[in-house]
């Protein structure tokens, strides 16, 4: 047991990189990771804050019982997410594979400590989302205590499957990108298409999928009843909230933990030799030297940038995220009317305009994840060559804002096009469907640029320390907030004050960018 021990506290103390900010003796990066774990605690607090307003908005149209089960649910789908995007790098990572493999220890307190990791991990997000609805829920519902603990318990039971099901995956996908000649293209169609996946199972759940009829709080009472006879998970979280099913709860535990034992006695039988497998390299191709052309400086420094970023499976996977959810979403709009679905909503004690909030949400969706966050930080060990070349500083950051900005152009282009056909909109509308994510955008990237510069890591082993990790990347997805923040505002204010309060946010964002890139030219190469 000591090796389990052992092994297990390892992992957990490596948790958002506890252990560096417990130990680290520098004060600049002691600063830079506090800041970093600052942003984690802020996220985490308006993650709360919205599911407690999401649950209390379900209470007061009057599904307040099925409140527990619709997050329960979306906990789940959260946790099968992440999870599954990060069990390469957790549970299947070859860093030290070496180093353990020459230890006499065997694989199962390894394999036990890892997927300890991948559920404390889905453990936190399922406590985020969970307990502020609970909290909603029992205050105004006013739960049976037997359904109440139930729900509790279930918070501890949810991550395992979960967990499970993302080892599994995670396995599979590494099998795949590994055995084919075009790795980063593989991995980045394998992001895409559980993107599309995870984007499906959430809009077909969602009680705004399809035509509405009638008030809100009927057809969401409509899709949540069709959910509890089509579902037996979502029916059985509805009974276990009322204090019911007891005994189904315990029946679910018990089946996720034999299958995660399962799991765990099955990877740990050929964890050393799968792990190798998984990460088996391909032969190395002949190159040719071809004729030489001269090209501009821009027209060079772009064709590096593109290179190395479609050179990392990491870094493309999960930076192209943001654009395709924002062509979904562009797409999705077709299904649904949202001006239509809240006009009904007449138990909602404000009029909410969601149409008007639409720019700034596609803004933020094209802002989750930007590249040139970490651009500077991917030059790694090879960022001394940048500097002595005859390169001014101008020319170094004018090429990683641009390609950043030429890679997100065709994505806003096609979504800009979807929308002419799913977004009925006048011609104030259209000019803030067109100017606002655009200009968002542009804020997502030098924003970027700006962290990176300020918080570089070059001394790194993986490409996901940087792309995942790192202080600069966890930074700038803050930046959606600037999106988020008037989005929310514009859905409140009539339709008269829309579009000069659209024009009076982009000029504060515009001058904020701005300040930005100025800032980011005036800072010395780090």
């Amino acid at each position: 047991m000591k090796h389990w021990s052992a092994f297990a506290r390892l992992e957990l103390m490596n948790l958002f990189d506890f252990n560096i900010l417990k130990h680290v003796k520098d004060p600049a990066d002691k600063k830079r990771r506090m800041a970093l774990l600052a942003a984690y605690v802020f996220v985490a607090i308006v993650l709360a804050c919205y599911v407690g307003a999401s649950s209390y908005a379900l209470i007061t149209l009057h599904a307040g019982r099925y409140v527990p089960s619709v997050f329960g649910l979306f906990a789940s789908l959260i946790a099968l997410f992440f999870a599954a995007f990060k069990a390469k790098s957790v549970i299947w990572r070859e860093k030290d594979l070496d180093l353990l493999a020459s230890l006499p220890v065997k694989p199962a307190p390894i394999v036990f400590a890892r997927l300890l990791r991948s559920y404390a991990e889905g453990l936190i997000v399922t406590l985020l989302i969970l307990l502020p609805c609970l909290v909603i829920f029992g205050i105004f519902e006013r739960p049976a205590f037997s359904g109440f603990m139930a729900m509790f318990l279930a918070i501890f039971l949810l991550p395992i499957l979960p967990t499970t099901l993302a080892a599994w995956i995670g396995m599979l996908f590494s099998a795949i990108i590994a055995r084919n000649r075009h790795k980063v293209l593989t991995e980045t169609l394998l992001a895409v298409i559980t993107v599309i996946v995870m984007f499906l199972l959430g809009t077909l759940s969602s009680p705004s999928f399809g035509k509405m009829t009638g008030n809100l709080s009927e057809a969401i009472l409509e899709t949540f009843q069709k959910m509890e006879t089509s579902l037996p998970l979502f029916r059985a979280w509805t009974d276990v909230a009322s204090g019911k099913n007891l005994p189904g709860l315990l029946f679910y535990g018990l089946a996720s933990l034999l299958l995660m034992t399962l799991t765990l006695l099955f990877i740990s039988k050929g964890f050393f030799s799968i792990t190798a497998r998984l990460y088996a390299t391909g032969a190395s191709r002949e190159y040719h030297l071809s004729s030489l052309q001269a090209k501009s400086v821009m027209t060079a420094l772009i064709k590096k940038e593109a290179e190395r970023y479609f050179s990392s499976g990491i870094y493309v996977s999960n930076t192209i995220v943001g654009p395709i959810m924002a062509i979904l979403f562009a797409v999705s709009l077709g299904f649904f009317d949202p001006a239509g679905l809240l006009a009904g909503a007449g138990e909602i004690p404000v009029t909410l305009r969601f149409q008007n909030g639409i720019p700034f949400l596609l803004g933020m969706i094209f802002a989750i994840m930007s590249i040139s966050a970490s651009s500077v930080s991917m030059e790694g060990k090879n960022w001394w060559m940048m500097k002595v070349l005859p390169l001014t500083k101008k020319e170094i950051l004018h090429a990683k804002l641009a390609f950043n900005l030429l890679f997100c152009a065709p994505f806003y282009v096609l979504t800009e096009l979807i929308l002419l056909f799913t977004v009925p909109a006048g011609i104030l509308e259209r000019l803030s469907l067109l100017l606002v994510p655009a200009e968002l955008i542009l804020f997502s990237v030098v924003y970027g640029l700006f962290l990176n510069l300020k918080l570089p890591k070059f001394n790194w082993e993986t490409e996901v320390e940087v792309v995942k990790q790192s202080a600069a990347t966890g930074l700038s997805m803050l930046g959606l907030f600037i999106a988020l923040i008037p989005g929310m505002a514009l859905c409140l204010l009539p339709e008269s004050l829309a579009f000069p309060a659209t024009l009076a946010a982009m000029l504060l964002i515009g001058a904020l960018t701005l300040l930005l890139y100025k800032a980011a030219l005036r800072s010395e190469l780090p």
